[in-house]
């Protein structure tokens, strides 16, 4: 079979984030109804997400990019979804989901830069998507407690606990490094002292 030219795999890409967005607004369009119309700030926000996307799949190849235009097309979506109830959450619960999107790009961003998981993206993504997820139960009011009341009695005590979370990482990679989640890799650049004081 014939290898794909690069043009003809960008314009692929193309069609299929154009698929894709028109396949989405559909969705959101039929369970709105076709007498009300969709918000054009969230369908605005979704196409420059995809374009977003777009540029970084194949002109500049930036993870930043990427990271950026995967959560501003999440986003959008999500406010089209909310904003058309076809998801049961209200304006007021965005910021949390974008909190929870914001984990996800994290991982995928991961695997457009290095192909695989790493450490340096693993645990922020993990911490953020933990922090997403309870925000959210106190943006729905599963939590009865407002959320500046509860930091105001237990923020000093999640502060010591991931303080303590930290630390106790750093002496585990220093001393259990072949145990510890880390590829060799992430430990190329740093310096002859680093490596010995990393135990590598």
């Amino acid at each position: 079979m014939k290898k794909i030219t690069v043009p003809m795999l960008n314009l692929l890409l193309a069609a299929g984030v154009v698929l894709i967005l028109v396949g989405l607004l559909l969705i959101s369009r039929f369970s709105v109804g076709f007498g009300e119309s969709l918000p054009v700030v969230s369908i605005a926000t979704m196409i420059f997400g995809a374009v977003i996307f777009y540029v970084a799949m194949t002109l500049v190849h930036w993870a930043l990019f990427f990271f950026m235009g995967l959560l501003v097309f999440f986003m959008g979506l999500c406010m089209t979804f909310v904003f058309s109830n076809v998801l049961p959450f209200g304006p007021e619960h965005l910021w949390p989901i974008a909190v929870l999107l914001c984990g996800i790009c994290l991982i995928l961003t991961c695997f457009f830069k290095h192909r695989k998981i790493r450490g340096v993206y693993l645990f922020p993504s993990i911490l953020i998507e933990v922090l997403g997820f309870c925000f959210l139960l106190f943006s729905m009011n599963i939590i009865k407690v407002p959320l500046s009341q509860f930091m105001a009695k237990w923020g000093p005590l999640l502060l010591v606990l991931a303080g303590a979370a930290l630390v106790g990482i750093f002496f585990w990679q220093r001393n259990f490094n072949d145990f510890f989640p880390y590829d060799k890799d992430e430990l190329s650049g740093l310096t002859d002292e680093e490596k010995e004081f990393y135990g590598e």
